[in-house]
């Protein structure tokens, strides 16, 4: 059994969205996967998408390991990058198959209108699984499984009113720093986007700046349930 499973369209999806919150549940001892559900072949300038796609395959186990998260609970679906199809009942029963295996308490997926043609199919995808999860319905993709809690991560625009925020701590921040530089294949030249970096957390800084102060990760709730875990102790100065 899965305490929280992440589901990114491409590689960096998942550390951009909610790396800071993967760092704070494997701090707090919680066990986490990563599903990716394609390899971002298509996302690497002047490289071909056959070689593209270990080189960031690559990439994203080295950015889990900075997250706390090990290789063995990274999982790549090899979906076509650029043909993510809800739809489609073959990639549909991949994605119910590893829902189900997993069985988590708690789902990040891309939050609905993230401006992203590929993260708006991915939100579809594994919403059409996740609402199938706990169905009679397709028995060959194993035991029933209902998902209590469903957040949406932001990564590409702003959710437009969050209804949670995770704040970071400084050790948290820079995981998903490190994360980050663990994209190099990410870093681009002027005049194209930059977020394997600073960039990368501006978001976040964004977040905190506007509540609490710090860096912060905000999310769309889309289900919600009694979380599995009791909040941190509270410190309180001697």
């Amino acid at each position: 059994m899965t305490d929280v499973l992440v589901f990114a369209p491409h590689p960096d999806d998942e550390t951009l969205g909610c790396g800071g919150s993967i760092a704070h549940h494997t701090a707090m001892g919680r066990t986490v996967r990563i599903v990716f559900l394609t390899s971002g072949e298509q996302g690497v300038p002047d490289i071909a998408p056959q070689q593209a796609g270990p080189v960031r395959e690559r990439e994203a186990e080295a950015a889990a390991g900075k997250l706390g998260v090990p290789a063995g609970s990274v999982h790549f679906l090899r979906l076509p990058d650029g043909g993510l199809l809800p739809g489609e009942r073959t990639q549909f029963l991949i994605v119910l198959g590893v829902l189900r295996q997993a069985r988590p308490e708690v789902v990040y997926i891309p939050h609905a209108a993230d401006a992203s043609h590929d993260h708006q199919q991915a939100h579809l995808l594994v919403w059409r699984a996740l609402e199938k999860g706990a169905s009679h319905s397709y028995p060959d993709a194993g035991p029933r499984h209902w998902v209590p809690t469903v957040l949406g991560y932001e990564v590409w625009s702003p959710v437009g009113t969050p209804a949670f925020c995770q704040s970071l701590q400084p050790a948290e921040t820079e995981a998903k720093l490190a994360a980050l530089a663990c994209y190099s294949t990410q870093v681009k030249g002027e005049g194209d986007a930059d977020y394997a970096g600073e960039g990368g957390v501006a978001l976040a800084r964004f977040r905190g700046a506007m509540t609490s102060g710090g860096y912060r990760e905000a999310f769309a709730v889309l289900r919600l349930g009694a979380l599995p875990w009791p909040p941190p102790p509270a410190h309180h100065p001697a």
